[in-house]
């Protein structure tokens, strides 16, 4: 099998024309600002499409990046852009291991969402229901399988719902990815485990309308598989703090990938693979 290696294309953006869309980590988007500050340099640029109709850019990964260099007052930044439609970008889902609550609390703040129901099922009859549309996530734990149902009929994606739903988590317990809904498989790797909770699989026209529309999807959910995706491209921060128009910082950036590829440094990796120091 071949392989195109073209190059990606890495654009200088302002800050400010990022959307994410998705809802913020403060505590991440803080770390990342630190780290920012005592390393000088953007290593990763985050993923960005071009909103249609509009001078601004939805972010597909790197959001708490891009949110970083807002607060740190940095007025540009490198982005790989994408087109959405037909580069190849695949859109998955993550799902979230809520660790470290306690169950009956966990449980007890799941009432007190407007709108969320909850009904007993089994994980077929979960899955089946999340398919349809027919429930908004399903929650899986040592007590059983509840879907998570809205009391006024849910259409589709209810956005309010979701982030109802992580609210009862979200900076109360520890969060970690998964890409499977198996309470076995799970449970061995979190001790503390509270629950797995399972959500929709969207597409990108619901990425497009949470940036234009201002509702953000719950942190942490959408998964972007990027080919060709830049990877270390360690960009002083003080070529993108300095005092220079967007143009000659684009100039910069055009001599700094002349040379790159005039020293034979970037490499092209097929293979998949598993990096175990993110």
């Amino acid at each position: 099998m071949r392989y195109s290696t073209d190059l990606p294309d890495l654009r200088i953006l302002p800050s400010e024309k990022l959307v994410p869309h998705e809802d913020c980590d403060p505590r991440r988007v803080e770390g990342l600002s630190h780290r920012l500050q005592e390393d000088a340099i953007l290593k990763n640029p985050p993923v960005v499409a071009a909103i249609p109709g509009h001078n601004s850019y939805v972010v597909l990964d790197g959001a708490n990046r891009s949110l970083a260099f807002l607060k740190l007052g940095i007025p540009h930044i490198v982005t790989q852009l994408v087109n959405y439609q037909s580069s190849g970008v695949e859109l998955d889902t993550w799902y979230h291991v809520v660790s470290g609550m306690d169950i009956e609390a966990f449980e007890h703040a799941l009432t007190k969402v407007t709108g969320l129901q909850l009904l007993d099922c089994n994980l077929e009859e979960a899955r089946q229901a999340l398919l349809e549309h027919h429930a908004a996530a399903y929650i899986v734990c040592a007590q059983g399988v509840r879907m998570v149902s809205n009391t006024n009929h849910l259409l589709k994606h209810d956005t309010r719902l979701l982030n109802g739903l992580v609210s009862v988590y979200k900076g109360k317990a520890n969060i970690y990815r998964a890409s499977n809904d198996i309470w076995e498989k799970q449970e061995p790797y979190y001790p503390d485990i509270t629950a797995l909770v399972i959500f929709p699989r969207l597409n990108p026209e619901d990425i497009i309308h949470a940036a234009q529309s201002g509702e953000k999807i719950p942190t942490g959910i959408t998964r972007h598989i990027i080919p060709h995706r830049a990877l270390n491209i360690n960009i002083p921060l003080n070529v993108l703090a300095a005092d220079w128009s967007q143009e000659r910082k684009e100039e910069w950036l055009k001599e700094w990938l002349m040379k790159r590829m005039a020293a034979n440094a970037i490499r092209f990796y097929s293979e998949s693979t598993f990096s175990f120091n993110e």
